[in-house]
């Protein structure tokens, strides 16, 4: 069978990555061919997404794909990002202003919301957790402050779909997508218009909004040929980069995963929204999946945390890999203290070691100085955090999980690894890295008729990577640190 290619551009809210995935219709591999940082911009004290300069690194990417390959050698290019964040296309197809990032957002704005329509109703109609950066919250802020761009905007696009209107011409809104908002009702499998009408916010900047995998839009002829390619398709993929992720992951019956990047995303499938009082209680999301069904999942402060540090270090003259990191980590010792990541003061950017160590000297814990210590408290807060999460979703779903499974960047950390099946208790699963990445690429390919079905996805994904897998040890020293871990945040 003749070898396809397809372009999986994986943006980050780091780093970017242009990635060809080539399918021989029984394997797949990838070939990166091209890397840029990705950054929001502090401009007056809002936080902004170059998203112009964004658009420029894939057209760098696909000229970098035809170079390599020739320029027919690719068939498509799908994207896929991080969630909630969006732009705004006035009646006239320009974007309005940059785009906002999700770190702008604070507790003043769901205060103000809740006046509105409470988070309650919130999550009974969209069943997503509350975030602060959601799209709804970050939506309404513009109203409160009587911002332009929202009264003169005609669609809203989220992130991946503004960078495909860019490259196609066309705008539309894709589901993984449209769930991450808060706006989304999976009930109707619909925008949920009532919900914008209740806070004021204009209902026809929604678009339609299409399923995965389903349609090919072609990329504009000016741009191919400024590329040096010939003709190029647009396939809306699993567009929110979790979704691409998962996808990739060959799951089993009850095994909960974990997407491992700037936050973890931790999981399971289910067939329909979980919408329960358990729940809502435990701020679970109910995001889409890329074959049209529901992930419930809890977003988690993953290496935020410790990439602002490592920015901090950085400016003090430390320049360390991330191995060098873990291998400090893995000398100091043990248990000496924990943070809990899910604090609002550690959802914001900057002065990041200043605050675990206030944290810690607030909670009577012992006070963390090297970079051993800090990334340790770091790297065992995350894994205690997973142990909460999981007890949690076995009580809202009422399933005994089995394992986890972790994918992503995070999962090359064989430290964290083990340290999560340590405190779970349960085996631990671990790859492939560039899993959203392979689901985007995979989901291009079933675009194409070369896939039929996430079954046939995941069997792909087996027989193209390796699998690392972890064994719990030190069962009762774990326990024991969980239990003080508890304590010290009051569970």
């Amino acid at each position: 069978m003749k070898t396809l290619n397809f372009l999986a551009m994986d943006y980050g809210a780091s780093t970017g990555r242009g990635i060809v995935g080539e399918f021989d219709g029984d394997r797949v591999c990838l070939r990166e061919v091209h890397r840029f940082a990705n950054y929001f911009v502090d401009n007056n004290g809002t936080y902004y997404w170059d998203v112009f300069r964004l658009f420029h690194e894939m057209q760098q990417a696909i000229a970098k794909a035809g170079s390599d390959l020739g320029p027919a050698a690719v068939s498509s290019v799908g994207i896929d990002t991080w969630g909630t964040d969006y732009g705004l296309i006035d009646k006239n197809g320009q974007l309005l202003g940059n785009c906002r990032c999700m770190r702008n957002a604070g507790g003043e704005v769901v205060a103000q919301c809740e006046k509105k329509i409470s988070v309650r109703e919130l999550f009974d109609r969209t069943g997503i957790q509350m975030i602060y950066g959601n799209t709804v919250f970050q939506l309404y802020e513009r109203l409160l402050n009587g911002d332009p761009a929202l009264a003169h905007a005609d669609k809203m696009l989220m992130m991946p779909d503004l960078l495909a209107y860019f490259l196609t011409g066309n705008k539309f809104n894709e589901y993984t997508m449209a769930t991450t908002s808060m706006l989304y009702s999976p009930g109707k499998r619909a925008w949920d218009c009532e919900i914008a009408d209740m806070i004021g916010i204009p209902n026809k900047i929604f678009c339609e909004i299409l399923m995965p995998g389903k349609d090919r839009f072609p990329v504009r002829g000016e741009l191919c040929e400024q590329a040096g390619v010939q003709t190029l398709s647009y396939v809306p993929v699993g567009t929110h980069d979790t979704a691409s992720a998962v996808a990739a992951i060959p799951l089993e019956e009850d095994v909960a995963f974990c997407s491992s990047g700037t936050w973890s995303i931790f999981g399971i499938e289910s067939d329909r929204p979980v919408l329960s009082e358990e729940a809502f209680q435990a701020n679970f999301s109910n995001e889409g999946t890329a074959d049209g069904k529901i992930r419930l999942v809890k977003n988690i402060m993953g290496m935020w945390i410790l990439q602002q540090c490592v920015s901090e270090w950085a400016r003090q003259g430390i320049s360390l890999t991330w191995d060098e990191i873990v291998q400090k980590a893995s000398e100091a010792a043990p248990f000496q203290c924990f943070i809990n990541s899910e604090e609002l003061e550690f959802y914001n950017s900057g002065n990041m070691i200043k605050r675990i160590q206030a944290f810690c000297k607030r909670t009577n814990q012992y006070i963390p100085q090297t970079v051993g210590e800090i990334a340790r408290c770091v790297y065992e807060s995350l894994v205690m955090r997973y142990r909460y999460t999981l007890d949690q979703m076995e009580a809202v779903t009422k399933r005994r999980i089995k394992a986890l499974h972790i994918v992503g960047g995070g999962s090359r950390n064989n430290m964290l690894n083990q340290f999560a099946a340590n405190v779970i208790n349960r085996p631990v699963y671990a790859g492939p890295v560039e899993s959203a990445c392979i689901g985007n690429v995979l989901v291009q390919a079933s675009a194409f008729g070369e896939i039929s079905g996430l079954n046939q996805l995941r069997e792909t994904v087996k027989r193209s990577f390796p699998i690392a897998e972890f064994q719990p040890q030190d069962h009762d020293q774990w326990q024991e640190a969980y239990r003080k871990y508890e304590s010290i945040l009051g569970y």
